[in-house]
């Protein structure tokens, strides 16, 4: 996720700051953050790259509602959450198309609110798990994950890229994508990516790879409905 702060006082972007990586840290986001001290840094050389920008109102040179609206003039489809002391500039915040606004002062639990629902209008992809292959940690985003298997001790990670392996018990990888709801456990040992899917057969998924993952047989009537209650929520937006 590519995220900016705009705000004058120094105070204030050190919060939102340590807020905003807080909240990457605990929920496994990749990051890239940018700091801006006025409006008029942040649009000096503008590129179309943010996810997402939180913007001071009240601000000297140019103000957040006024640098908003530059940002819209070349930029349609960031989210723009404003950060202010007054609740009044609401209505005109919805010229610039703004997504939310943090009254300050807010806490952590009030801006992880604002986050929620930002991250799923975004539907970021920018989520990772670590693990330790051979003597290194390494960081896999989990939209690149198609499945994952278990052979000779070691949990097989087949990513877009490589085959990542690792030593540890499967049941402990799988408690490391167990809140991530893409995941469908298809047989024993074995997790599959339902983004990879592209047909459910009688025995079988079907991937976008050309592979095939069997599944298992004493469960098949429940797998194949976990599959479809994911299939229709992500119809609907609501993954």
């Amino acid at each position: 996720m590519f995220a900016a702060i705009v705000d004058d006082l120094k105070q204030e972007r050190d919060l939102l700051k340590s807020y905003l990586e807080k909240y990457c840290q605990e929920n496994n986001l990749f990051i890239q953050l940018s700091i801006f001290s006025s409006g008029e840094e942040l649009l000096k050389d503008y590129t179309e790259k943010y996810d997402l920008i939180f913007l001071d109102i009240y601000m000297s040179g140019l103000t957040g509602l006024e640098t908003a609206k530059k940002i819209r003039e070349r930029d349609k489809n960031c989210l723009l959450i404003f950060s202010t002391t007054s609740p009044d500039f609401a209505i005109k915040s919805f010229r610039v198309r703004a997504f939310d606004y943090l009254l300050k002062p807010y806490n952590f639990t009030q801006f992880t609110e604002v986050m929620l629902l930002a991250e799923k209008s975004l539907k970021i992809s920018t989520r990772f798990i670590e693990v330790k292959e051979s003597r290194e940690m390494v960081k896999i985003f989990l939209r690149d994950i198609i499945y994952v298997d278990y052979s000779n001790h070691y949990v097989q990670i087949h990513t877009k890229e490589r085959l990542i392996k690792t030593y540890m018990y499967f049941a402990d990888f799988a408690l490391l994508v167990a809140k991530y709801p893409q995941f469908l456990h298809c047989y024993r040992n074995c997790l599959v990516n339902m983004e990879y899917i592209t047909a459910l057969q009688d025995n079988d998924f079907a991937l976008s790879t050309g592979e095939s993952l069997p599944i298992n047989r004493t469960k098949k009537v429940e797998i194949k409905q976990l599959y479809a209650n994911y299939a229709f929520k992500k119809l609907n937006g609501d993954v």
